[in-house]
């Protein structure tokens, strides 16, 4: 699945790193899920997505569990300048971005473990969450 990052300033949503929005068909198991319950765990990652072999082919060095709460946006103008913004970020996924069967999600990020290549594992989380955007501190 991919994703979108974008952040609020002053009401406007601009691309940054504080909202995560994705797409999903409506007719999944997924969508139904999130109809139920909002808290999410996404697993992310830096891995390479070229698909090249080799004794270091993932060639990433971070995964990330990201805990926090999903909405699925209302058709409307945030609906389009969401959709506008991960098909920007997305070129080559339109299949899985347009279409009317297709719901915009929006993440709110509240905690999240990061590991690196090594196994070291640091804990984050936001200390305020107001309308799409977050303070945060590291441990």
């Amino acid at each position: 699945m991919r994703d979108t990052n974008t952040t609020t300033k002053d009401g406007v949503e601009t691309i940054g790193d504080e909202i995560i929005i994705m797409s999903t068909q409506r007719k999944t198991k997924k969508y139904e899920m999130l109809r139920k319950q909002r808290g999410v765990a996404l697993l992310i990652h830096d891995f390479s997505q070229n698909g090249g072999g080799g004794e270091n082919a993932c060639g990433g060095v971070y995964s990330i569990t990201l805990n926090g709460d999903c909405t699925i946006v209302e058709e409307g103008e945030r609906s389009a300048r969401y959709r506008a913004a991960h098909l920007k970020h997305n070129p080559d996924y339109p299949q899985f971005i347009v279409g009317d069967d297709i719901a915009m999600l929006c993440v709110n990020a509240t905690s999240a473990r990061i590991c690196n290549i090594d196994d070291q594992v640091t804990k984050w989380e936001a200390t305020t969450v107001v309308s799409g955007s977050s303070s945060s501190h590291s441990s």
